[in-house]
């Protein structure tokens, strides 16, 4: 009687602890798969904005442009530093006349 209550118990815990694995795997998939799309979509997103915003700071006078960008992100100040404009984030490169210069992104 011990002896079968013995393998009872363990088979019932074979089966829990299987099913714990599997379901594991599982969720790890499709947390995987919710990355990866995440991913794909922030670096498109990424893509679309660095155009945005060359088309709107391209041209632009640069004391104009600091302020814009200083109003955008107050908290990281925009600064000139060899030629380009800078931001935590972004560099525009600025042109002898002091304009941002259009390009196809920033970088």
């Amino acid at each position: 009687m011990l002896a079968k209550s013995v393998a009872i118990f363990l088979g019932t815990l074979l089966f829990i602890t299987n099913g714990f694995w599997i379901y594991s795997a599982i969720d790890l998939t499709v947390t995987e798969k919710y990355r990866q799309q995440e991913e794909y979509e922030s670096n498109n997103r990424i893509k679309v904005l660095k155009k945005l915003c060359s088309q709107l700071v391209g041209g632009m006078e640069k004391e104009k442009a600091i302020k814009l960008l200083n109003e955008i992100s107050p908290e990281f100040e925009a600064y000139e530093k060899e030629g380009h404009l800078n931001t935590i984030w972004l560099s525009f490169k600025i042109n002898e006349q002091g304009n941002v210069v259009e390009s196809d992104g920033c970088n």
